[in-house]
């Protein structure tokens, strides 16, 4: 364990650091030291700050300790150092079982390999050995006792005393009814909780819970022992499947670590010491600034503003997504437009920015993680700006069948109904997502010539903005959506079908995530990209491939109707609803001609 310049009290052992305050030893110990749980410099900062008044409370008492009692100095010292740790809640219980149980078969493995020799052939100065290292108070005085014996001995005698060790360890298990002393769970616990910064709160019912899960953890590591020291493999295996996945372990301490840490400085507090830092040192040019000034207007309304060693290379990803589907500036509408309208509106493949200009906002977070990550500003250990993007090209994508079931499985099971419903809808029915956002409840229409529901795409209520003029058109209601119970959902809304989404910028922030829990990458295998406008590009496909009338398919989409004389002029007005139904019912995702589950 090293200190680290210039910060005092602050320690690194093992790329981990610690707060570490040395004290006289007539106090009952040397030092004071608490694990802060972190390899990064600028929160073990952060942490430091705030437990700098209890260091400072520890530091007085050392003081004063020579005029007061011996109990009452220890009793002082013991609430000092319960007020430095963290309390436990029921959510941390779990990572520390995981985390425990992470060595449990290599452990068992490795006594079973070297536990070979009987009781009858350990030597008494293996005994006297054994006899100190089991004398010890705690788990980490065992430990300490157990490492000075092994580097004390010659290479020779380390591998006989290790194997002799492990002999003892192997029977333990085998012991009938050897039950764990009624005190051992506690000193476990007490143990487990230090070892990870908790305070130890016997009456508290995190602490009681977290007994009884290792009374479960110790009963499943004696079982697997038993097994592998059995040589029952297909036990070990069914054991096994009880401890906690390596996947599970990580997911848990991610979330742990994400929860704990404190917060660092902001990305806008960053951004501002790096853009004075770039006008400053490196004399940025107006027209680079301005570059600037548009990149993080986009970066406000699309991203959190979080601690800066927060972000993920997903977040980038999901930004630098986003991006791409911007309009180019130069053409209208869009030159006119505010960022949030450009950021809300859906546009053509053949409008938006080029690859380039996409490029230009990573190479600018890129800039500003690599100013955070110098070792002069020391926010971050490492860049999140390490995504693959593809940018040469900005072709769009669309999915498979396959993975419109995954999708229409995933709405089934989605208990958040503006997610379970808009999904639907821009799969069967090749809306765009600002049209569907915007449906009132009068846009559910019925016909009565067909006896079919239908929905209508206007802007004839307030808030509601169309494309283009042929945008303005009835989509015949799919019977997968009416089989799913949309007109119901209709029925119980207010005035508004998706009252929570008052911009589509909410679904194209949650789209990703949503791809990415059901295993749908944002690339296809062309390195085509897919996002929510896919929905619509897959709709047009598939009808267009099952060779529907191209003009009903356009009155459905809404595109501009093909030219073929001076017949084309009264087309869009004159189809009915029965002429685009059955473009409509031509559209079908596996077995999915009923409520429920879908099926290739």
């Amino acid at each position: 364990m090293h200190g680290i310049t210039g910060i005092k009290y602050l320690y690194k052992r093992k790329s981990t650091f610690y707060i570490r305050v040395k004290i006289p030893k007539r106090l009952g110990t040397r030092e004071v030291r608490l694990c802060l749980r972190t390899k990064r410099l600028a929160v073990a900062i952060a942490k430091l700050d705030l437990l700098l008044p209890m260091v400072k409370r520890l530091k007085a008492l050392v003081i004063s300790s020579r005029t007061l009692e011996t109990d009452l100095v220890s009793k002082q010292l013991n609430q000092i150092k319960d007020a430095m740790l963290k309390q436990l809640t029921i959510a941390d219980i779990d990572p520390l079982i995981a985390k425990l149980e992470q060595g449990y078969s290599d452990g068992g493995h490795t006594i079973n390999a070297l536990g070979t020799q009987s009781l009858t052939e350990l030597d008494d100065s293996f005994k006297e050995r054994f006899v100190y290292i089991a004398e010890a108070e705690s788990s980490t005085e065992r430990e300490a006792r157990f490492d000075e014996i092994v580097i004390g001995l010659e290479q020779d005698e380390r591998w006989a005393f290790i194997e002799s060790f492990s002999s003892i360890m192997k029977l333990f298990p085998q012991m009938e009814g050897a039950d764990e002393p009624i005190d051992a769970l506690p000193l476990q616990a007490k143990e487990l909780l230090f070892s990870n910064g908790f305070k130890v709160e016997p009456n508290s019912v995190p602490y009681r819970v977290l007994l009884s899960k290792l009374k479960v953890t110790n009963a499943v590591r004696d079982q697997l022992l038993v097994s592998i020291i059995d040589e029952d493999f297909l036990g070990e295996r069914k054991t096994q499947g009880l401890l906690s996945s390596q996947s599970q372990i990580n997911a848990n301490l991610s979330q742990v670590e994400i929860f704990e840490e404190p917060c660092g400085p902001l990305f806008s507090q960053v951004y501002a010491e790096f853009l004075e830092f770039k006008i400053r040192k490196e004399k940025l040019t107006e027209k680079i600034q301005k570059d600037y000034e548009r990149f993080y207007t986009v970066w406000q309304l699309v991203m959190d503003d979080r601690p800066i060693e927060q972000y993920r290379p997903k977040d980038i990803g999901r930004f630098i997504d986003r991006c791409f589907e911007l309009p180019r500036m130069n053409i209208a509408p869009y030159n006119k437009m505010t960022w949030q309208e450009r950021l809300d509106c859906e546009v053509p493949e053949e409008e938006v920015t080029s690859p380039k200009s996409v490029q230009g906002y990573y190479k600018w977070l890129q800039s500003i993680f690599a100013y955070a990550k110098k070792d002069t500003v020391d926010y971050i250990s490492s860049s999140p700006c390490n995504i693959k993007r593809d940018f040469t090209s900005n072709t769009r994508g669309a999915f498979t069948d396959l993975e419109l079931v995954q999708f229409l499985n995933a709405a089934q099971d989605e208990s958040t109904q503006w997610k379970k419903w808009i999904i639907r809808l821009g799969i069967y029915t090749g809306a765009r997502l600002g049209e569907l956002v915007q449906l009132r409840k009068s846009d559910i229409r019925f016909d009565e010539e067909t006896k079919r529901h239908y929905i209508l795409i206007t802007d004839e209520h307030k808030d509601q903005k169309l494309k283009t003029d042929n945008a303005k058109r009835k989509i015949p209601m799919h019977n997968s959506l009416k089989a799913d119970g949309f007109i119901e959902y209709v029925a119980a809304c207010g005035e508004k079908v998706f009252e929570e989404l008052d911009k589509s910028v909410r679904v194209t922030g949650w789209m990703p995530r949503l791809m990415e829990s059901i295993g749908v990458s944002t690339f296809n295998e062309l390195g085509h990209k897919r996002s929510f406008h896919s929905f619509r590009h897959t709709f047009i496909t598939k009808l267009m491939n099952d060779g529907v009338p191209v003009n009903n398919l356009q009155q459905v989409v809404g595109h501009e109707i093909s030219s073929f004389g001076i017949t084309s002029n009264y087309t869009h007005k004159a189809t009915s609803i029965k002429n685009l139904v059955e473009v409509v019912d031509m559209f079908n995702v596996g077995d999915k001609q009923f409520s429920g589950r879908v099926e290739l």
